[in-house]
C-alpha cells in the first residue's frame, strides 16, 4: 500500500513538472532574449486574465496572430535592442498595473 502511494506520489510530481515545463515553453520565444521572454510571459498573463471577459476574448483571439507575428519581430532584433524594447514594456506594464489597481 505504502509503495502504491508513493508511487502515485512520485507520478503527480513528475505530471506537474513536465507541464510547467511544457507552460515555460510556450511563453519563450526562440531567439528572445531573457528580459523579452520575461515581458512576454507577463504579457500572456494578462492576455488570460482578460479572456475571461467573453466580449475581450473575442477580440484578443482576433489580435492573437498579431501578437505572436510582434514577439517573433521583436526575438529578430539584436539582442541589446531586444533588451530595451522589451525593458519599456515591462516598465509600461507595471504602470499600467498599478494605475488599473492590479498590483
Amino acid at each position: 500500500m505504502k509503495k502504491l502511494i508513493l508511487a502515485c506520489g512520485m507520478g503527480i510530481i513528475a505530471l506537474a513538472i513536465t507541464a510547467c515545463s511544457e507552460e515555460d515553453k510556450k511563453t519563450q520565444v526562440a531567439g528572445a532574449t531573457e528580459t523579452c521572454n520575461a515581458y512576454f510571459a507577463e504579457v500572456d498573463g494578462l492576455i488570460a486574465k482578460a479572456s475571461e471577459n467573453p466580449q475581450a476574448k473575442a477580440q484578443l483571439d482576433a489580435m492573437k496572430g498579431q501578437l505572436e507575428e510582434g514577439k517573433k519581430q521583436v526575438a529578430a532584433l539584436p539582442k541589446d535592442e531586444q533588451d530595451k524594447a522589451c525593458q519599456q514594456g515591462i516598465d509600461a506594464m507595471k504602470q499600467m498595473k498599478t494605475a488599473l489597481g492590479l498590483q
